[in-house]
């Protein structure tokens, strides 16, 4: 936009400069040429700066190295399935929370859990990894070592669900305690959450400094990364994971309707909290009113009596009375403090009573 100007001025200024010839016998022509001429050699530098810069930016969104900037649709899929299985992961911590405090379960959903996992992340995920692991090593050799770790982890990964669910299996036969499930389960869990941190704050931070857009492109094209729907976060959910799916719909509206409730008692928990500090104003206030009439009425009767010492006995009570007036407003605070605690241990405590009436999970 500053290039217009700067060139409409310039071409008023040339035909008015080679009018000069014929000018000459007029001295005033001279000096209206000239200024216009400085206005518009003026604008021009400042159009050269502005259009290197509209350059630089339409260059740097077609350039490969500020395409990877945006995030690419196959590591936005990851990273949604990431918080799919994070989503699971803690249904299924919550299962096993049940199982070791005695509490009955729903033994189908504890089965779901990882029968899902084995089919869908094992088998569609995890690879899915492996193919974009592979390319990163291909273009980054150095990187290659790590990528056979990560590779190996998914296979690792992909054996601790299959023996995962073959001790759910036998717990639900009755083969072995609830104690070895807790127990494989919750390490299970936290090698799953320990896999993708690293993925989510290293690997994946690396692929896409590493790879180009052109390998995005050719990767795009490679059937085996086609996106496939999960079997519970997809447009259909399939039979066998209805009751896993049903758990996890329910956990996220008592999440929704946990978090009202707890927002409703802090709000008023803080109206109660004003109300207290309220009150705690009032009363200083009332007592420090009631200190400077009692100073003031004997001040007055003082010299009245003895109008000689009055100032004595005057600074003597109003010391009294002001000591008196600390300690009362000290107590005031005190008293305020409980209060205040008294109201947020009930508003933890009706959180406590709500979570623990709550039904089964």
């Amino acid at each position: 936009m500053a290039t217009k100007p700067a060139t409409r001025a310039a071409e008023k200024a040339k035909p008015k400069a080679k009018a000069k010839p014929k000018a000459r016998p007029k001295a005033k022509a001279k000096p209206k040429a000239k200024p216009k001429a400085r206005s518009a050699a003026k604008a021009k530098p400042t159009a050269g700066p502005q259009a290197k810069a509209s350059v630089q930016v339409e260059t740097k969104r077609l350039s490969p190295s500020g395409s990877r900037a945006m995030e690419q649709p196959l590591m936005k899929a990851l990273r949604a399935e990431h918080r799919h299985m994070a989503s699971v992961m803690q249904l299924f911590e919550n299962q096993l929370d049940a199982i070791a405090g005695g509490e009955l379960v729903d033994t189908h959903v504890v089965y779901e859990i990882m029968h899902y996992m084995v089919t869908w992340p094992d088998r569609f995920h995890h690879p899915r990894e492996d193919l974009i692991y592979a390319r990163v090593a291909e273009v980054d050799p150095a990187a290659a070592d790590d990528v056979d770790t990560l590779q190996r982890d998914h296979d690792h990964t992909a054996k601790l669900g299959r023996d995962m669910l073959r001790d759910i299996e036998r717990w639900r036969l009755g083969e072995v305690a609830g104690a070895v499930v807790v127990k494989s389960g919750r390490a299970y869990v936290q090698h799953i959450y320990e896999h993708m941190n690293v993925e989510e704050k290293v690997v994946f931070p690396l692929i896409e400094r590493t790879l180009t857009f052109q390998d995005w492109r050719e990767l795009a094209e490679d059937d085996q990364l086609e996106a496939v729907a999960s079997s519970v976060f997809g447009p259909q959910v399939q039979r066998e994971f209805r009751n896993m799916t049903r758990k996890l719909r329910r956990s996220l509206r008592r999440s929704v309707e946990r978090g009202t409730m707890i927002e409703w008692m802090g709000i008023e928990a803080f109206m109660e909290s004003l109300e207290v500090v309220s009150i705690a104003v009032e009363s200083a206030r009332d007592t420090t009113g009631d200190s400077l009439r009692e100073a003031v009425k004997d001040s007055v009767q003082y010299f009245r009596d003895q109008p000689l010492s009055a100032p004595l006995r005057c600074l003597a009570n109003n010391t009294r009375i002001t000591f008196r007036l600390l300690g009362e407003v000290a107590g005031i605070s005190r008293e305020t403090l409980d209060d205040l605690s008294r109201v947020n241990q009930e508003r933890k405590d009706r959180i406590r009573l709500m979570d623990r009436n709550s039904p089964p999970r």
